[in-house]
């Protein structure tokens, strides 16, 4: 999730990508239910869902040939994101956004308004 603090309301910013890889997960971990019911939460949660732009997809793929494509691409999407929609952190516990400087990050415990 990306966050950004000068937008109204509670200023998250969730690209469509963690909706698909956030079902992925839950689906394996717990199954076709369970990962249903947190896709419709995510979805339906007043969090701006953000599709993926022709700028988006651009940065994505700068970053990916940056990094040596060691990034994978789900990652490279949502930096992609953050840096389109200005965002001020990504919201991950994920170490790929840790090794990009074009993006500031924080573990989800850590994060404070």
């Amino acid at each position: 999730m990306l966050h950004n603090c000068r937008l109204p309301g509670n200023g998250g910013i969730v690209p469509t990508v963690v909706l698909a890889e956030s079902y992925a997960v839950v689906r394996k971990r717990a199954g076709r239910d369970v990962a249903e019911q947190r896709f419709r939460e995510l979805a339906e949660s007043g969090l701006r869902l953000v599709q993926l732009s022709q700028d988006m997809a651009r940065e994505a793929g700068v970053l990916r040939v940056k990094y040596q494509e060691k990034i994978p691409w789900g990652d490279c999407l949502i930096a992609g994101t953050h840096m389109v929609e200005e965002a001020d952190v990504v919201l991950s516990e994920d170490p790929h956004f840790k090794e990009m400087r074009e993006v500031r990050t924080s573990r989800l415990g850590d994060f404070k308004l």
